[in-house]
């Protein structure tokens, strides 16, 4: 009688337990539909945002949906959007702090060719001329080689290669221009080495011709 009494708890211990999970995977599933619709509703306050020039706010939302369901397909859309919001009102070091986290956290994000040229551009845009800081020039460079190599057939190649030829005569520039200086200090085997590292480096710039005459009048 006792042990009959035991299996029947067994029995009815374990009918609670399939209960209680069949409850438990019910509300998880709830939450999972919740929380959906709640980024769903964030991420359009976003875009609409957006839309309307609030591109802070918008960026913003684009967060905060990731942040509310971080495991959706949505998140890594949502961050690249908050990136490119906040690049829209020209919060470069904003977008490229976003940008770094999202290749960081989505890797295999079918959108990376979009991040990377996107990050090359904020670099781009903060190019002031070849005589000032180079790291802007250089980072962008990077970038677009980056994606020559990577996505040569995506829609952003033809564009990152025509940015490369600009960068490239401004590098150029920066180089003619030390070059000039140092034939004023009468300094000539140093302009001669400017000169001929156009030549070695840049020689499809607009500035090969007056490389070889500057090279011919030293």
């Amino acid at each position: 009688m006792k042990l009959f009494f035991r299996l029947a708890l067994l029995v009815l211990f374990s009918f609670y337990l399939q209960s209680c999970g069949k409850g438990s995977n019910e509300i998880s599933k709830i939450k999972e539909i919740n929380q959906e619709l709640e980024m769903a509703s964030t991420y359009k306050e976003g875009f609409k945002a957006l839309k309307e020039g609030d591109n802070i706010f918008a960026a913003k939302k684009f967060l905060e949906a990731e942040l509310l369901f971080p495991q959706s397909i949505w998140a890594a859309k949502s961050a690249l959007m908050s990136a490119y919001a906040y690049y829209k009102e020209d919060y470069y070091s904003e977008a490229v702090f976003n940008l770094e986290r999202y290749l960081r956290t989505y890797p295999k994000d079918e959108n990376q060719a979009y991040a990377y040229f996107l990050l090359a551009i904020c670099n781009y845009e903060t190019i002031e001329d070849e005589t000032k800081d180079l790291r802007p020039i250089v980072e962008a460079k990077k970038k677009f080689e980056f994606i020559l190599k990577n996505y040569p057939n995506s829609e952003f190649s033809v564009d990152a290669k025509f940015k490369v030829d600009l960068i490239n005569d401004l590098l150029a520039s920066k180089e003619m221009y030390i070059g000039r200086h140092y034939i004023k200090k009468e300094k000539w085997i140093a302009a001669i080495n400017r000169f001929k590292y156009v030549l070695e480096n840049y020689d499809t710039t607009i500035y090969t011709e007056e490389a070889i005459h500057r090279l011919v009048e030293i």
